[in-house]
């Protein structure tokens, strides 16, 4: 067996049967789930370029395309987790009065609401002592 050779190869109707349920569906080639399953077949070696080509009617070259594109959007991300890790801006002392200065007004509104809406329910309380008697 040569180095280019996949360990396993599946039969030809398998392959042929397995890119021809990817083609049923023409109004979904520019989906990202039927690129997924282009690539994914082209990249686990269910088939080979020259079927995908023959079946699909998709040229070597958004084939490649299609590659680059799976590289870059889905194995890039988890390839090369540097993207993800951001940055943290320094924390000044100016920063940090801010920061806490916000918290500090967003507390005080919240502190307002609540006070109203206690307010409204001893009156809401009051009316109803007034306007009904319990009788126990």
């Amino acid at each position: 067996m040569s180095d280019q050779e996949p360990a396993f190869r599946p039969k030809i109707s398998f392959v042929i049967m397995y890119i021809s349920i990817l083609g049923r569906n023409k109004k979904s080639r520019k989906s990202l789930l039927f690129k997924r399953k282009v690539v994914g077949t082209f990249r686990a070696e269910i088939a080979t370029a020259d079927q995908i080509q023959q079946t699909l009617h998709i040229s070597q070259t958004e084939l490649r395309r299609l590659n680059r594109w799976y590289f870059k959007h889905r194995l890039k991300p988890y390839l090369f987790l540097e993207s993800f890790i951001q940055t943290m801006k320094k924390k000044t002392d100016a920063s940090y009065l801010k920061a806490l200065e916000q918290r500090l007004l967003e507390t005080e509104k919240e502190n307002r609401f609540l006070r109203l809406k206690a307010e409204a329910f001893e009156t809401a309380i009051q009316i109803a002592e007034e306007h009904l008697t319990f009788r126990f």
